[in-house]
């Protein structure tokens, strides 16, 4: 028995969004548009942003969101179900990141002198006198 060998036909395609010469694994008809991976992973991830979407893992037996963070642009896969702020999807990361920032703005400045100037610039009230 002979064994037939497999070929692989690339045909060279002009992606349609970025005008970039692309080679894709099938015969183009050149009828329709064709984009390169990089347009098409764009494509689908501007689709997929805003949605929520359960699904079951049989592996954990347990349901885990996939969504896309709007405050990173980072596709997740992850067994919280997400944070909504003014209506934007938000991951674990980017919510601690923004309440620590948060935190930081609300303290106060404290500024700590020592010495003859700390002494200086305490107010002094009315009546009193150095010593």
């Amino acid at each position: 028995m002979k064994k037939l060998k497999k070929t692989q036909t690339l045909t060279k395609i002009t992606c349609a969004k970025c005008g970039k010469e692309y080679f894709v694994s099938f015969v183009a008809d050149g009828h329709r548009n064709y984009y390169c991976d990089e347009c098409l992973k764009e494509m689908h991830k501007n689709r997929k942003e805003g949605k929520i979407k359960k699904v079951f893992d049989p592996k954990n037996e347990k349901y885990m969101f996939d969504f896309i963070c709007e405050f990173c642009h980072e596709f997740r896969h992850a067994f919280y179900a997400p944070k909504r702020e003014n209506g934007k999807i938000m991951c674990k990361e980017c919510e601690s990141n923004r309440k620590l920032e948060e935190r930081k703005r609300s303290r106060k400045n404290v500024i700590i002198v020592s010495g003859k100037a700390a002494i200086d610039s305490i107010p002094k009230k009315e009546g009193e006198e150095d010593e």
